[in-house]
């Protein structure tokens, strides 16, 4: 309700002018206080003391008035009446009335309007409800509604018409993103009078703005979320009243955008967790099963990605002269840059390793195939060997990857580093090793990610208890190594979160 001193000092404007008599002429009532009142007449008044005649709510009323002022507007005359004191009582009454009424009425007009606007969180049906309360109760012909995305500093919004067409300003730039910076509203009475108004716009689209109001729209805790811009008022201009009207709407209007901000980003991450699913299904069928068709060996392998996708390799190669070729590799980082590092290099060696012998020379391709994709941003450890099954040879070059195992009656043989990673450098040189399998051997291919992987207290796995665990699997099935092995890795971590992808490949000489 408006206050005693509120009512005493403002006049209401009221809703449609009160028909009413002044010396015997026809006037019409557009605003009315206790103090005075304005009038509107086609006829010059006698100045002097009058008596003002209206009917109100069924009431003939009566009261003693004088004309304090008289003004021609075009071919309308406007006069403002003084009451006399006798009178003011009176008068006050049916100010208190009418504003009564003019609250109740504005309480209506919020209530449907937040309804409205908090009728959806679906973005585009928001910017319709936002637009759709400013167009109908401050009866303006276009209007604007811009998001504030303060991770950009920009303010965007989608062009009336054409929701699927986005625009984006820099916060500052524009009346629009000057009033997303200062938090401060703006009223262009005449736009084009105005330094700070832009025609491109308009001499683009043929529209013609007038008038402008250009105000924020604040949470509670002040921050602005969006900017409301409303073009040419069909009556009048812009003014207090309608800025009071959208500050009592601003808090409906800031809840609404930010429901719709955070709807937004659960569909954008729902988009993303779609595609990163589509994406580790697809990574998982790049990996290989174990063939077995290969005289002599037996093979087993076994990845697991961290996240969604992972940067772990592996591959088998069906290679000249009934060759195999085994590769393991490791991209540094995780995620979806690893992931697609990680397909560079399986396609690339898909490609080059059945027509390139030399392993040294075959690698170092791939290095700069590597290098030319990720600038030195992202690299490999990598280990690629050629087995030829009728002898028995590995020929190997270790691109800084763990060292593989070779498990045999006697121990565990390491194989050592032969080179860099992949990737670090534009023009690193290789080196083929080789070593042989005797009958009934191991050879273990794994990633970091087994040795490195942590309990709740940090206690890494270590390289000791991976070959301990190597050394108690060498005579296991050579299908089931791979999986009791990360077993094994797996509940030493005892629940806590992997930091890692981890991949096992094994091979065994019959």
């Amino acid at each position: 309700m408006l206050d005693e001193d509120r009512r005493r000092a403002e006049r209401l404007l009221l809703p449609a002018p009160i028909p009413a008599r002044v010396a015997e002429s026809v006037v019409r009532i557009v605003d009315i206080g206790i103090l005075g009142t304005r009038i509107e007449h086609e006829e010059p008044l006698m100045a002097g003391p009058h008596t003002l005649q209206f009917e109100w709510d069924g009431e003939q009323i009566e009261v003693d008035c004088t004309i304090v002022r008289s003004e021609r507007s075009q071919t309308v005359f406007q006069s403002g009446l003084l009451f006399s004191d006798r009178d003011r009582v009176l008068v006050g009454r049916i100010v208190t009335t009418l504003a009564d009424r003019d609250e109740m009425e504005r309480l209506r007009t919020l209530v449907e309007a937040s309804k409205l606007i908090n009728s959806s969180i679906e973005p585009n049906a928001l910017f319709a409800s936002i637009l759709t309360v400013a167009l109908n109760e401050l009866h303006v012909e276009r209007g604007t509604l811009y998001f504030v995305d303060d991770q950009k500093k920009e303010i965007w919004t989608k062009i009336a018409g054409e929701l699927a067409t986005e625009i984006r300003l820099p916060i500052g730039k524009g009346l629009a993103g000057k009033v997303a910076e200062t938090g401060e509203a703006v009223i262009l009475h005449d736009a084009y009078q105005d330094p700070r108004f832009d025609r491109s716009l308009d001499q683009k689209t043929g529209y013609r703005t007038r008038s402008m109001l250009c105000v924020p729209i604040k949470n509670r805790g002040e921050r602005v979320v969006g900017v409301l811009q409303l073009l040419n008022k069909i009556k009048g201009s812009f003014g207090p009243r309608d800025l009071e009207f959208l500050n009592d709407i601003s808090d409906h209007m800031a809840i609404a955008m930010e429901n719709a901000t955070l709807h937004m980003e659960l569909l954008e991450k729902q988009r993303m967790e779609q595609e990163l699913a589509l994406g580790r299904e697809i990574q998982s069928r790049l990996l290989p099963s174990a063939p077995v068709d290969v005289k002599g060996i037996e093979l087993g392998a076994l990845s697991l990605p961290c996240y969604e996708v992972g940067g772990d390799y592996f591959d088998f190669l069906e290679l000249p002269g009934g060759d195999l070729g085994l590769a393991i590799g490791d991209v540094s980082g995780k995620g979806v840059a690893a992931a697609l590092i990680m397909s560079s290099v399986q396609a690339a060696l898909r490609v080059a390793a059945p027509i390139e012998d030399d392993l040294a020379r075959l690698v170092a391709r791939l290095n700069a195939l590597i290098f030319r994709s990720a600038r030195g941003r992202k690299y490999a450890t990598f280990f690629f060997a050629r087995y030829s099954p009728a002898t028995g040879l590995l020929r190997y070059v270790n691109a800084g990857h763990n060292p593989p195992y070779l498990a045999t009656a006697e121990g565990l043989t390491e194989i050592a580093s032969t080179g860099r990673p992949i990737g670090i450098l534009p023009e690193s040189s290789y080196t083929e090793g080789t070593i042989e399998l005797p009958h009934g051997s191991v050879l273990f291919l794994y990633t970091d990610g087994l040795n490195e992987a942590a309990d709740p207290d940090d206690v890494e796995f270590g390289n000791d208890n991976l070959r301990d665990l190597f050394l108690t699997q060498r005579n296991e099935p050579t299908n089931d190594i791979p999986s009791h092995v990360l077993d094994a890795v797996i509940a030493f971590e005892r629940g806590a979160k992997a930091t890692d992808d981890k991949t096992i490949v094994v091979m065994r000489r019959v």
